[in-house]
């Protein structure tokens, strides 16, 4: 007798016999039992779970003579003819080649006819989404009102390509992929049953290279078993799908993980040389990765990982030289590469490039980490860094103006219109009712800077409160200044700066601190250097433009906010406008 393909033999001829499909399983047995037979099913999904051998089941169960708890017995005269194939009351179609409009008339006019020896006519339509439009238009009405016992069981790996009106008339099921402990189940079994002596992490990979299909698993056990004498091992596995070596491709992610330029470059040669798939090759080489990855990630990797013991060893070793942070970024890296491959013509430069850039910038996880920590204040000091730099550049230290004569105020770089725009205000007569303000001079009584020791105790007490970003944003961009009326004015480089903090609603908090570090009751307001002064941004406060007469009459604490300003645009090389 012909020698029969292991998947042919092993396939599954009863419901109880089919791996990991069981709510479909359960719904179709249950309809034997109970007779309620639809007109038409639809089963979906991947290649090689289950979807043809489902139909052929279900077939035979609803012509069984003596079904057995909704299974087909597969020893009474119908079963044995359908398994034979000597019977035409079902009928199996491939769409593929079969997919015009005069395939499905000659489908059409069988239905016209009864069974012959069976209850029902079953049609097994496989690839089903191969039919050409014409052709689903000749099924649709037939599909929708069939004569009376006729089934239709359609099959097909794309149900997205089919009309709406053919899903629309079927029950539709759809098959999962098998787990890889599924696979393994099923081909220990069947190495079991054909006295086939195994290593299970052969058996292990045979089922990650399935993807999911227990019929391409089968077939690579029986292209295996033709290459073995004795065993059925890992490294006869490998050399019959046609892998890379195992301890190759360990000492590859080995070499990638300590960055051995030298070595990653002679073995991408001998990749090439042997005509290996580099496509195949990462996703190979991103399984050793992920396999590193559980060992640091998971206390209990029993169950997740099919290894031997010396490559359990070699991936511990690896463990200990990587961190998951760096593992994940390679990872994702290295996808990025395979599909750049895809559209490559110097597939091995472009391979060689990416390893040996990757293994350079593995390393930028820890920067990563940093940057993540500080995304924040990042994100908030990004919009006015640019400006603000600029500037500090130009203004001098304290300690030289205090040290050296004042010098004149630079006169910035203006066109002449805007010069001749601003002179009218300078000579503007004054407001009237207006009191006259105080002269400059005597702003600095009332106006000191915030003394250092006080000014980090002020910050120190703004981080204890659960508000570090906020205590950074006010110690790099801002002045604080007392007014010695109880205020303490906090003088921001940027516009954009006071309203973050304003958004932040954090005058409380503020305020809170500073009066805990200055040791006397102190109010936080706002204030801009080097713009026109629109005013303080304190919620409470107007333009002072608009209220500064009022608030000098009223004794306000602000009633002298310009002046201050002035006088600190001398010290500090601040430009304040009147408005």
């Amino acid at each position: 007798m012909a020698y029969m393909a292991l998947y042919r033999k092993w396939r599954p001829m009863t419901f109880d016999e089919v791996v990991e499909q069981q709510p479909i399983v359960t719904v179709l047995r249950n309809a034997v039992i109970s007779g309620r037979i639809a007109h038409a099913y639809l089963f979906c999904g991947t290649r090689g779970t289950g979807k043809t051998t489902m139909a052929k089941i279900f077939a035979r169960a609803v012509n069984c003579l003596n079904p057995q708890n909704g299974n087909p017995c597969n020893e009474c005269d119908v079963c044995r003819n359908i398994l034979t194939q000597q019977i035409l009351d079902v009928s199996e179609i491939d769409a593929a080649s079969n997919n015009g409009v005069d395939n499905i008339r000659s489908i059409i006019e069988d239905t016209a006819y009864a069974a012959s020896i069976a209850r029902y006519k079953v049609f097994i339509i496989d690839e089903v989404h191969m039919l050409s439009p014409g052709a689903f238009n000749a099924l649709l009405k037939t599909l929708e009102e069939p004569p009376q016992d006729v089934l239709f069981i359609l099959a097909t790996t794309e149900p997205n390509k089919l009309p709406v009106t053919i899903l629309s008339r079927c029950q539709r099921y759809d098959f999962k992929r098998i787990s890889q402990e599924g696979i393994i189940g099923r081909l220990e079994k069947i190495c079991k049953e054909q006295g086939i002596s195994y290593e299970r992490p052969a058996l292990a990979f045979l089922a990650e290279k399935s993807d999911g299909a227990l019929r391409d698993a089968i077939s690579l056990l029986d292209q295996t078993l033709a290459s073995c004498s004795d065993r059925l091992t890992l490294a006869a596995a490998r050399a019959a799908t046609g892998s890379v070596d195992k301890e190759f491709l360990e000492t590859f992610a080995s070499n990638m993980i300590h960055s051995e330029g030298a070595e990653l470059l002679k073995q991408i040669s001998v990749l090439f040389s042997e005509g290996r798939d580099p496509s195949d090759f990462i996703g190979e080489l991103m399984q050793i990765f992920r396999n590193v990855l559980v060992l640091l990630s998971v206390k209990d990797s029993e169950g997740l990982l099919y290894e031997t013991k010396e490559s359990l060893e070699r991936l511990r070793e690896m463990a200990l030289a990587v961190n998951a942070q760096e593992l994940s970024l390679m990872i994702r890296e290295l996808s990025r590469l395979d599909s750049s491959l895809k559209w490559a013509v110097q597939r091995k430069i472009l391979f060689e490039a990416g390893i040996l850039s990757l293994c350079d910038r593995k390393w930028d996880a820890s920067e990563a980490s940093l940057a993540e920590r500080v995304a924040v204040l990042e994100k908030r000091l990004s919009d006015f860094a640019a400006l603000d730099s600029p500037r500090r550049s130009q203004t001098p230290e304290r300690s030289q103006v205090r040290e050296e004569a004042p010098p004149q105020p630079a006169i910035p770089e203006k066109p002449a219109e805007r010069t001749e725009k601003m002179e009218p205000r300078q000579t503007a007569a004054p407001v009237p009712n207006r009191t006259e303000p105080q002269p400059a001079s005597a702003a600095p009584a009332a106006v000191r800077d915030s003394d250092e020791s006080d000014w980090k105790e002020f910050l120190a007490n703004i981080s204890s409160r659960g508000q570090a970003s906020l205590s950074a944003l006010v110690k790099i961009n801002s002045k604080g200044v007392l007014d010695g009326k109880g205020n303490l004015i906090l003088v921001f480089a940027s516009p954009i700066v006071k309203d973050m903090i304003l958004k932040k609603d954090a005058t409380e908090i503020l305020s809170e601190s500073a009066t805990a570090a200055y040791g006397m009751p102190l109010r936080v307001v706002y204030a801009t250097k080097n713009d026109k002064l629109d005013g303080f941004s304190s919620p409470q406060m107007q333009a002072p433009a608009q209220q500064s007469a009022a608030a000098e009459q009223s004794g306000d604490a602000f009633g002298d906010a310009v002046s201050m300003l002035r006088e600190l645009s001398k010290q500090e090389g601040f430009r304040v406008e009147d408005k």
